[in-house]
């Protein structure tokens, strides 16, 4: 019995353990989806610059799948005006970046995965990266919140993390787990908390693809049926019996 239980510890083991790794490509890898967000929202009175406060809140925005990753064009791009953000869209700012507003990527799993390596395809100036990992209960709302709000909202601060280049970088060092990740250019608002980066310089960064563990879930528990309630208690009551009398002709 303890043979068969020890190799169903090493078949969950091994289970647990087989890394992956997810491409966001044009069409992403089975089991992920990617989706952009970015502070845009509110009202913009104080200039451009003002939408790197934490009174402008989270909006959806268009990632793209260049050939150096994923980049973000945010709602914020447009041809020309004071309070809009004219250089949106065009090298460097079709990057994941935190000129004026903090880009970000939304990973939704099919699955509970536990993240522990993200390589970038391309950077430009800088390429500091903060990453969050969302382990509230159900399914995160990000759009209408402000970056500061998501520490209280379910959101959990994995690290930010310097200097990456395009060389692969080990994360999450704790080991959390979540089916929501968010990974964006250094962002101080959402992540004050997650260590500190080198350099003051604007982060532009493409996001190539993201490595880490299917976790399973556990196992659903059930509840013994009357008839094997009454079996098990039939075994018991043997096994007293036979011990009773081992005992009495001791």
């Amino acid at each position: 019995m303890k043979f068969l239980c020890g190799l169903g510890a090493l078949a969950l083991a091994g289970q647990a353990s087989a890394g992956t790794t997810w491409v966001l490509g044009p069409t992403p890898s089975t089991g992920v989806a990617v989706s952009g967000v970015s502070n845009t929202g509110g009202t913009d009175t104080a200039g451009s610059t003002a939408n790197n406060a934490a009174t402008q809140t989270i909006q959806a925005a268009t990632s793209v799948w260049y050939s150096g990753g994923v980049g973000i064009s945010n709602a914020d791009a447009c041809s020309s005006g004071t309070y809009c953000d004219v250089t949106e869209g065009t090298s460097p700012e079709h990057s994941i970046d935190n000129n004026q507003r903090y880009d970000m990527v939304l990973l939704t799993f099919d699955s509970l995965v536990k993240l522990t390596d993200m390589l970038l395809g391309w950077w430009q100036t800088d390429s500091d990266v903060t990453v969050m990992a969302y382990t509230g209960a159900g399914t995160p709302t990000l759009i209408g919140k402000t970056y500061d709000q998501l520490g209280g909202s379910g959101w959990a601060n994995i690290g930010n993390y310097s200097d990456l280049g395009t060389n692969s970088k080990a994360i999450n060092a704790g080991g959390v787990v979540s089916s929501y990740w968010l990974i964006g250019a250094y962002n101080p608002l959402a992540n004050p908390n997650g260590g500190s980066v080198t350099g003051t310089s604007s982060d532009y960064v493409k996001l190539y693809s993201v490595s880490g563990v299917v976790v399973p879930p556990p196992p659903p528990s059930r509840v013994p049926e009357p008839g094997s309630l009454a079996l098990a208690g039939a075994a018991l009551l043997a096994a007293l019996g036979i011990r009773r009398r081992q005992t009495q002709k001791q």
